[in-house]
């Protein structure tokens, strides 16, 4: 019996201890989307979703779709969010959808401190039926295992027009797939995410854009994405990610409208999967509703 090296591949790079399996390389243009605490620093109803292709070229590569969605209440100290994701991994899935409640007060007339709380559902799947064997005969492969459970989060930010921090757990369970047993709380098998960033003006029409994002996780080891954006005339920027698993990550963007900003990364993997792939690519597009103010300037923080 021969199962597909591809999902044998997968299974080894991947932890086997599943929550939000891929990371999001336009964290620093979506940062509700790793701390839901962030809820409402556009001061507008903002969406944005993205798609993920990483591996590219590789037979069933890992991909992935993400939506949010996330505004201020008519009570500035309060902001409501969502987040939808889908992700498939050869013959694994994962999908799930929070809803967040983040409170936040001023802690100087620029900037917003907050903190929130997010709740909801995920449900992981594995379908033997797409796994290639040699008997196809053998019945234990006809099968479909699924589980699924709550899901829960915590962040904490503080944020301004030049510059953010914060820190988040964005699952208190996880789901180990060798068993599909159900969620469970284990703590050293949590992410903590830890990000910041800061807004330099270099002169009228030229900004930088330093940023970084940390993950923390006992089981399955650490990280950090260290970021930088050149953007000029609040319309286009280019900027360039190292990712301490030896990868790199390059981004370009264009603000097509005050409302309407669209981005595009391409990483590329300095171990040796990167030679046998064409690298990982994510797009999205995002737009901000502003009925609670009108900005002549896109929003960068």
């Amino acid at each position: 019996m021969r199962i597909l090296s591809i999902f044998i591949f997968v299974l080894i790079i991947f932890p086997s201890y599943g929550q939000k399996a891929m990371t999001i390389n336009q964290y620093m243009h979506n940062r509700f989307a790793i701390n839901s605490a962030f809820a409402g620093s556009r001061e507008v109803l903002s969406l944005f979703g993205s798609f993920r292709k990483q591996w590219a070229g590789l037979p069933q590569s890992p991909q992935a779709q993400y939506f949010t969605g996330h505004m201020p209440l008519r009570k500035s100290g309060m902001a409501v969010g969502l987040q939808i994701f889908n992700e498939t991994f050869a013959i694994k899935r994962n999908f799930g959808a929070s809803l967040s409640y983040t409170y936040r007060f001023h802690i100087n007339p620029q900037t917003w401190m907050a903190f929130s709380l997010s709740g909801g559902f995920t449900s992981y799947s594995i379908n033997w039926n797409e796994v290639t064997l040699e008997d196809a005969q053998d019945e234990l492969f006809y099968t479909q295992e699924a589980s699924s459970g709550p899901q829960a989060g915590f962040g904490w930010s503080f944020y301004n027009n030049k510059l953010f921090g914060g820190a988040s757990i964005p699952e208190f369970f996880t789901q180990d797939f060798e068993k599909l047993d159900g969620p469970k709380f284990v703590p050293k098998r949590m992410d903590i995410l830890l990000t910041g960033g800061y807004l330099l003006d270099l002169s009228s029409n030229w900004r930088f854009q330093p940023s970084f994002l940390m993950k923390i996780n006992q089981t399955t080891g650490n990280w950090t994405d260290i970021s930088g954006s050149i953007i000029y005339n609040n319309r286009i920027w280019g900027g360039v990610t190292y990712r301490t698993i030896e990868e790199m990550v390059f981004h370009v963007g264009w603000q097509i409208l005050p409302q309407l900003r669209m981005a595009y990364s391409y990483g590329y993997s300095l171990t040796d999967i990167g030679n046998f792939s064409n690298g990982s690519y994510e797009i999205s597009l995002q737009y901000d509703f502003g009925y609670i103010i009108n900005t002549l300037n896109p929003k960068f923080f």
